[in-house]
């Protein structure tokens, strides 16, 4: 592994990335439980203003994540908000009406009115995590993508191989295996957002709310545990042809020494186990993983919620931190053969851009984490239906 520059960027978009996951993924895992836990109006407001006052501020990761993948790495921003448009407008239909929905929601007393939205809340929540998760797990088992400088075309650049709607089809059917595998992932993404949705509310909310919270889950840690390993395992499998080695070594434009050891893992023009180079990296985070999530489930069973927030947190930042490891220096595989494939070098700007990126980086990413951190401790008090209760009673005496 080289500590270059395309390298640092390669782990700050991770770090974005990661930083939406871990504080959207709260805020959807309860826009998911809300219709689910609150039996009544006030216990769903009660659950709704555990993540009101952050709910917008953590989307902004996701805004972050964008533009910064934009500037370190067009070629990779220009292939993936190509090939994934119809996924990704799909997203932000969902975060735009999702945003909506909670505006809406209080506008009328009907309870029609209110139902329609808090249903409108829990779709939006949950398309939007598990289409994130397709995304990820597409991107992990290959997409169709084609470099078209390998056939002398220098114009196109990375072009997706299919055609919408089959492009969009593909990337949720079973029967193709990074649909299948985004279908997995999908799903493992909207348990872990549930999960982490449930240490926020151990975390913000008493009483039946956050024992209902609780119960949940101790019944959907498994069923993660278990669609973990299932993705986990099935990672370990993919594996990715080389048609042209010379094309390769040409056009990733990887440093040498890297290039050697990549090329030393082909048996049979397949680079095997693709997704596990760095088996020692690979099964550490792995285990960290693990163990987080065993500190998951206790911390839940204690109803210690700033402790199974901690560990559902470090469950993710292990499980991504290991898909980055596994990926380097791939930043988007292509199933039409690894000569097409987008690397960190060859889809990242130009050396002056990133130094000054990086510069940018140092100086303002510490201040807008800090102030961050400073709302979350503002907004960090327990909430229950009694204290809804007393300020409705409040408001109706003035």
């Amino acid at each position: 592994m080289h500590f270059d520059l395309p390298t640092i960027w390669a782990i700050l978009v991770t770090v974005l990335i990661a930083g939406y996951i871990i504080t959207d993924g709260f805020d959807l895992g309860v826009g998911i439980l809300h219709t689910i836990i609150a039996k009544t109006d006030i216990e769903r407001r009660v659950m709704l203003n555990a993540i009101g006052p952050v709910w917008d501020g953590n989307e902004v990761w996701f805004i972050t994540a964008g533009g910064a993948a934009f500037a370190a790495f067009p070629e990779l921003y220009a292939a993936l908000f190509s090939s994934l448009y119809i996924a990704l407008f799909v997203v932000l239909l969902a975060l735009i009406y999702r945003a909506v929905s909670f505006e809406f929601r209080s506008k009328e007393e009907s309870e029609g009115w209110k139902k329609f939205w808090d249903q409108s809340i829990f779709w939006s929540s949950l398309i939007v995590a598990l289409l994130i998760g397709v995304a990820i797990g597409n991107i992990l088992a290959g997409i169709p993508i084609v470099n078209s400088a390998i056939k002398g075309d220098m114009l196109h650049g990375f072009v997706y191989a299919e055609r919408f709607p089959i492009s969009f089809i593909n990337l949720v059917n079973p029967f193709k295996f990074h649909g299948l595998y985004g279908l997995l992932v999908g799903i493992t993404t909207v348990l872990f957002v549930i999960l982490h949705g449930v240490s926020w509310l151990l975390w913000k909310t008493e009483g039946e709310i956050a024992e209902r919270a609780r119960n949940i889950a101790l019944k959907l840690w498994l069923p993660f545990v278990v669609m973990y390993v299932v993705c986990t395992a099935l990672a370990y499998e993919i594996s990715f042809k080389v048609n042209d080695a010379a094309a390769a070594k040409k056009f990733l434009a990887l440093p040498d020494d890297m290039f050697n050891q990549i090329a030393s893992m082909l048996h049979n023009g397949v680079l095997e186990h693709a997704l596990f180079r760095f088996p020692a990296i690979e099964i550490a985070l792995i285990v960290l993983a693990a163990l987080s999530a065993v500190g998951y489930l206790l911390a839940v069973k204690s109803m210690n919620g700033a402790r199974a927030f901690l560990f559902s947190t470090l469950t993710f930042l292990f499980a991504g931190f290991a898909v980055m490891f596994g990926a380097y220096p791939l930043a988007v595989p292509s199933s039409v053969g690894l000569e097409h494939s987008i690397t960190i070098y060859n889809g990242c700007s130009s050396q002056l851009t990133l130094t000054v990126m990086l510069v940018a980086a140092l100086i303002f990413t510490p201040i807008v984490i800090a102030y961050q951190a400073w709302v979350y401790k503002m907004f960090l008090f327990k909430i229950s239906p009694e204290t809804i209760r007393r300020e409705i009673e409040e408001a109706g005496e003035h």
